[in-house]
């Protein structure tokens, strides 16, 4: 409702409000949110799922799959986190790493335009190389499983970026498959080496020059932050955690607690602050002017075919196979927990329900003929007179 109230308003006040912060409003993202206006109404198409046997008629209309539709993310991200087992060895212990910068830096790359999906393979191979150290294994054969992310932002949409990490604890000889415990690691090292690498990538890069390189590590001479948080517990524990670190999006539906269209205004929960001891949570409350909102969700998104999650080590064997089988297998289920709906059986006779695809150029006419015959009952179309089975 939000961007369909606000956006033709939105695209005139951009190039003067925000695009000297921001950058241009790209085509790319225009499309984004045409797709995310279009999302989820009839008239742009369905599947068709029938049961022949009694009539009753399942109809789910397509998604509009744009990183900036937090309904479709949210769809994503459940197939995902189902079948996690299929890329993660939960027998393995893992650990949450969380590779952070001081605030004045993060002014600095966003002044800067830096390209901050750059951090990810950086902090990667940073605690692949610190677990074999602590391993005293060089080889390449010695490798951990990690699964990484990029948050460019904290949840109350300032600019932070940030790398999740999920590792294994382990290393694993990939030549025959012994797994190697490491007895200490000196967490406090990693610091010092996250710092010490990311500012040398930042002089390679153009991004600052050897003297603020030195700046930020007199300054900051306890290194840069890095967190860890040991991830305890049985098979479906581990694979939560997993998602609930790595997958959620930089926002959530659900922090919304106010729009108002009339003065333009939008307030949503962030989590200002977390208790170290006790990892309790502190919530605030946070007002934007809702083309500022707008703006700063449109900046934030992934740009189109960068891949969100990235695969190193063992967890990135044939991983691609993986997630393609992720994808077929988890489908009828996301359809199930996102519309209360099974697609593949029919709720009144156990029938197998039967798919066909109904196009744009079809949909209001198929959909206007249905509500002639049938009824909504519980998210189906029931036939006003119910064919009986054979």
């Amino acid at each position: 409702t939000l961007w369909t109230r606000h956006w033709v308003e939105f695209q005139k006040i951009y190039a003067d409000q925000f695009n000297e912060m921001y950058g241009a409003l790209t085509q790319v993202k225009k499309e984004q949110v045409r797709k995310l206006i279009r999302c989820g109404k009839f008239q742009n198409g369905f599947q068709r799922h029938t049961c022949h046997d009694c009539g009753t008629i399942l109809i789910v209309p397509f998604t509009c799959k744009s990183r900036l539709c937090l309904s479709c993310a949210r769809k994503r991200l459940f197939g995902w986190s189902l079948n996690l087992s299929k890329i993660m060895n939960t027998s393995l212990k893992h650990v949450h790493v969380t590779f952070t910068i001081p605030g004045q830096l993060c002014r600095l790359l966003f002044e800067r335009k830096y390209e901050a999906e750059k951090m990810i393979p950086l902090a990667a191979g940073i605690y692949k190389k610190f677990l074999q150290n602590s391993a005293g294994k060089k080889g390449n054969e010695f490798q951990p499983g990690i699964l990484a992310t990029l948050h460019k932002s904290g949840n109350s949409l300032n600019y932070n970026p940030h790398v999740h990490l999920i590792s294994t604890q382990e290393l694993i000889d990939v030549k025959n498959g012994e797994i190697i415990e490491i007895n200490y690691l000196s967490y406090k090292t990693v610091r010092f080496v996250w710092q010490k690498e990311f500012l040398a990538h930042l002089v390679k890069q153009e991004i600052i020059s050897k003297e603020e390189q030195v700046q930020f590590i007199e300054k900051y001479k306890n290194g840069f932050h890095v967190y860890f948080q040991p991830i305890k517990g049985d098979e479906n524990e581990v694979l939560f955690r997993t998602t609930e670190y790595i997958a959620i999006g930089y926002f959530h539906n659900s922090q919304i607690v106010a729009v108002d269209h009339h003065n333009k205004t939008i307030s949503f929960n962030y989590r200002k602050s977390m208790e170290r001891a006790t990892r309790k949570k502190h919530y605030a409350v946070k007002t934007m002017h809702i083309y500022a909102f707008m703006a700063a969700m449109l900046f934030y998104l992934p740009e189109k075919h960068r891949k969100m999650i990235r695969y190193y080590g063992i967890y990135a064997h044939k991983v691609e196979r993986k997630l393609d089988e992720i994808d077929r297998c988890t489908w009828a289920k996301a359809v199930e927990h996102s519309f209360e709906a099974n697609p593949k059986m029919c709720p009144h006779c156990k029938a197998p329900m039967v798919k066909d695809v109904v196009f744009s150029y079809l949909a209001d006419r198929e959909i206007k003929q249905l509500v002639t015959t049938h009824r909504i009952i519980k998210g189906y179309f029931a036939p006003f007179k119910r064919t009986q089975p054979p």
